[in-house]
């Protein structure tokens, strides 16, 4: 049983099953969830300190295929490929640019530099020049997530009801749920696992973000505008704007204060006025060590867990969800970087 509808419970689900693993997927769209609200870019280089993501290598180039893929079998295309035009907001980003650059494990990434002013005409601000951010790709989640739930639909193994963790009950040979017996549950339920009383050990940091969708006359195609908040258009041509980033205040949904925090980020390098289409706002279920989490309880192996992803979801669910679907089916030893029992050897803080 895979308790979420997201796209990490999607992904799983739909893996367990091309693996020959019978389960049924079980969840509802809960407000302020990570996967509607999700830009899905696959950036390779991210930070003010121009770092390579965790294992971006492999797992971006088996993302972008995966999605390729899917997108063939379905008769969509998923996956859109540019890259992101950068403007750094001192001279001290322009000399770690140029460094990152010069080191060949970062060179396949990083672009062509541009001098200051180059992009007047287009009315972009760029007082300490531009540089490009290569190999990037954007998804839409919620389509990839929509279709998988339509198509455990039409087989009969999707319940879309919410679960509510004191409704299930342990059996010696797995856990109940209603009518359905299973031998194992996963939860794949996103920001809702700090509710979970199996998981209360783990040190998630979930973080609160808001984007926008806009209106406007910026010509973006084919790559990503970004300084500190990045601008990209959608295939159908609207754009959309992000993201905020909120520890704190996880109770509060969409705020005045988050749209005017994107639109004054996008005035720092954009002189072209928006007009907001529509806010939204999720919460990222990110962990500690900004690394995912999953494995089975220590105590409890009828009860697992596939959580984690914060902002990389698009790019690290498809090799993981293939990973753990070894694990849950065939035993194979999860890798140590990912398996929760990092944390305190599963033992409550």
């Amino acid at each position: 049983m895979i308790a979420g509808q997201g796209l990490a419970g999607c992904l799983l689900a739909r893996r367990l099953r091309q693996d020959g693993a019978s389960c049924v997927l079980v969840g509802k769209s809960i407000p302020k969830a990570a996967t509607p609200v999700a830009a899905g870019i696959m950036n390779p280089i991210t930070g003010k300190r121009l770092a390579k993501s965790w294992r971006t290598e492999p797992y971006l180039a088996e993302a972008k295929n995966f999605y390729r893929v899917m997108g063939k079998e379905w008769g969509e295309t998923l996956l859109h490929e540019g890259h992101i035009l950068r403007f750094p907001r001192n001279e001290k980003e322009i000399a770690l640019f140029r460094k990152r650059k010069a080191d060949p494990l970062y060179h396949p990434f990083l672009g062509a530099e541009y001098p200051p002013c180059h992009w007047t005409a287009k009315g972009w601000t760029d007082k300490f020049g531009s540089y490009e951010i290569r190999e990037v790709s954007w998804v839409d989640l919620e389509k990839v997530a929509s279709t998988i739930r339509r198509e455990f639909q039409e087989q009969n193994i999707f319940r879309e009801e919410y679960l509510e963790h004191k409704d299930l009950e342990m059996a010696d040979d797995g856990i109940v749920w209603k009518d359905l017996h299973a031998t194992c549950i996963v939860f794949c339920e996103g920001a809702k696992v700090l509710e979970n009383p199996w998981f209360q050990f783990l040190p998630f940091g979930p973080s609160r973000g808001e984007t926008l969708d806009l209106q406007g006359t910026e010509e973006t195609t084919g790559f990503i505008l970004q300084s500190r908040y990045w601008l990209l258009a959608t295939e159908d041509g609207s754009l959309r704007a992000g993201s905020t980033y909120d520890h704190k205040g996880l109770e509060a949904g969409a705020t005045s204060m988050g749209q005017q925090e994107i639109l004054d980020g996008l005035a720092g390098f954009l002189s072209n006025e928006f007009s907001v289409i529509a806010q939204r706002c999720g919460i990222r279920p990110s962990t500690r060590d900004r690394l995912p989490v999953m494995g089975r309880h220590p105590k409890h192996p009828q009860i697992a867990l596939f959580n984690g992803f914060g902002s990389k979801g698009a790019t690290w669910a498809p090799s993981l969800a293939k990973h753990f679907a070894s694990h849950l089916i065939e035993g194979n030893e999860l890798d140590q970087e990912v398996d929760l029992l990092r944390f305190n050897e599963g033992k409550p803080r």
